[in-house]
């Protein structure tokens, strides 16, 4: 199986919610992966379509623990397929989780991995999203993103993750809630700069296993 020497992910939010009345931002997704070996071209991952999700289906999505992470095709909506025996079977949990994925699925798209010209086992991730307002605080957003993506692993001959956040204009990282969390449970520490000149800030992670990272920013 391929291992990741290199997962580096940049993420550009433009505070496009000053601007519509609080709906959303925009959140520009950039990876570069470097692997230790060639990927199997049958692998394809969906991500975020970049579709407007209303509330009640990113309630949804809350309540059953779902996270528009990448992911691959073959487990976006794994398990889904007996919804309708498992709702004769009156087993409301099961429906409700199946239906859950199922919504995911509708505001996913699928998208390759670009091999980089002349750089052998490196490819390119790119897409655009919407994120919301934390529920109970509109003036609120969080970008989450997990790495490695869904079916990969880290190289444990020194394989390393990353993250750069590059928050809207006039935002202020919450330092209390932004934080990465490994795979022990224990949190990773951000590290947060000011850009003068553009009234942004920047937040960065590094890690070599596989920690899930969230930053949050306020107005």
């Amino acid at each position: 199986m391929p291992n990741i020497r290199l997962q580096d992910l940049t993420a550009t939010i433009t505070g496009t919610s000053r601007y519509n009345g609080g709906k959303y931002d925009i959140v520009r997704v950039e990876t570069l992966l470097v692997m230790d070996e060639p990927l199997p071209t049958e692998w394809t991952w969906y991500v975020p379509a970049g579709v407007s999700v209303p509330p009640e289906v990113l309630a949804v999505f809350s309540a059953q623990g779902l996270e528009m992470y990448p992911m691959l095709e073959a487990n976006l909506i794994q398990g889904t397929e007996d919804i309708h025996q498992q709702a004769v079977l009156g087993n409301l949990g099961d429906v409700e989780l199946d239906a859950a994925k199922l919504m995911m699925r509708a505001v996913m798209k699928k998208t390759p991995l670009l091999p980089l010209p002349d750089a052998p086992n490196t490819y390119l991730l790119s897409y655009d999203y919407k994120v919301y307002p934390v529920q109970g605080n509109p003036n609120a957003f969080d970008f989450k993103i997990r790495l490695p993506f869904d079916g990969l692993a880290v190289s444990p001959q020194g394989g390393r993750v990353q993250v750069s956040v590059l928050t809207p204009i006039g935002a202020r990282v919450d330092g209390t809630e932004t934080k990465g969390i490994d795979e022990n449970h224990q949190e990773i520490t951000e590290d947060v700069q000011h850009l003068a000149n553009s009234n942004r800030q920047v937040v960065s992670f590094g890690y070599q296993v596989d920690p899930d990272f969230l930053v949050r920013y306020v107005y």
